[in-house]
């Protein structure tokens, strides 16, 4: 006689788990590169970058009243950007990231 047993709940606890860490440690991750790519004269700008995970999405950030105009420049002062490289330079090591936390107990 054969016995099926249905683990999909366990299996979609688990992978909504992975998706949790992986998007936790991708953050971390970005945001150390945030830090690097930051223009640091007070500290004050690069102080304030974070991540916020909402619903299986991250977004980077930072809160300062200037970033903005780091980011993407004014007509008077070319653009630093810090927050877009921290995702787009880093692509591979996010991907891999990703992998490497999604597979974890499968």
């Amino acid at each position: 006689m054969i016995k099926l047993v249905n683990r999909s709940g366990k299996f979609l606890r688990q992978l909504k788990s992975n998706e949790r860490e992986a998007l936790e440690a991708m953050g971390k991750f970005s945001k150390g590169k945030m830090d690097i790519h930051a223009a640091v004269d007070t500290g004050y700008m690069r102080s304030r970058n974070t991540y916020v995970i909402n619903r299986n999405e991250l977004f980077l950030m930072n809160d300062c009243s200037y970033a903005i105009h780091q980011e993407y420049g004014t007509y008077k002062m070319k653009a630093h950007p810090f927050i877009r490289p921290a995702a787009l330079n880093y692509v591979g090591d996010l991907k891999r990231i990703a992998a490497q936390y999604l597979s974890k107990g499968m």
